[in-house]
């Protein structure tokens, strides 16, 4: 295992970071969501493509919020290719490097929210995992997780990854219809036999063409 001892990060700052059990989940309209709820900034480190406008996440953000541009901290790496990360960078010659995130100026006295890409083992380098980034900010994880089929095994291995790592856990913020006895049985699992005790902060059903009405009244359903 990799020891994190040996990472020089002397970069703190109060915030979450949102990471999802799998990739196109809902991080960003989570993310939005919190950055709303709690007058956040946000910050999304690596961008891997774009959508079909051409659009960052930090670009849809802004746009769907109508925030000011110093509430969006601009992206670190910006790479063409909706792949993970590490092969992304590679396509294009580029050394994703944990030290110069520490670039960024980020407000002390300000919430951020940091939103991941893809899920917990994701390689962003050679060395690399976005686990390694999370421990690297110090900063409680959000874990974005569908409510479908699957999800149980999905969510209880991200979960179990995070326990591993001895990382700080806020909770869990579910996306798709309310399946009640599916997140009762992540919550027992995790607890009985993951040691594992996590907070369910609330389920949002997502819309389609979601505008910035939606977005808080999916903040009134998530307690932090």
């Amino acid at each position: 295992m990799f020891n994190y001892k040996k990472m020089n990060s002397k970069f703190f700052f109060n915030g979450f970071f949102v990471t999802g059990t799998d990739t196109n989940i809902g991080k960003t309209i989570v993310s939005a969501v919190l950055v709303n709820k709690l007058n956040a900034n946000y910050w999304k480190p690596i961008q891997c493509g774009k959508d079909e406008k051409k659009l960052t996440d930090s670009q849809k953000i802004k746009n769907l919020l109508n925030l000011e541009s110093h509430k969006i901290y601009p992206e670190t790496y910006v790479l063409n290719n909706p792949l993970s990360p590490n092969i992304a960078a590679k396509k294009e010659n580029v050394n994703i490097d944990l030290e110069k995130l520490k670039k960024q100026k980020i407000e002390q006295n300000k919430f951020t929210i940091v939103e991941g890409a893809g899920g917990l083992l994701v390689p962003i380098n050679e060395k690399y995992l976005m686990i390694d980034m999370i421990k690297y900010f110090k900063l409680p994880v959000i874990l974005v997780a569908k409510t479908e089929l699957g999800t149980i095994n999905h969510t209880l291995l991200s979960l179990e990854v995070l326990a591993n790592r001895k990382q700080q856990i806020k909770g869990i913020i579910f996306v798709g219809k309310n399946q009640y006895d599916t997140i009762q049985t992540i919550k027992y699992f995790s607890k009985e036999i993951l040691n594992c005790e996590v907070k369910v902060l609330g389920v949002i059903n997502l819309v389609n063409k979601i505008n910035k009405n939606n977005i808080i009244e999916f903040g009134n359903l998530i307690e932090i």
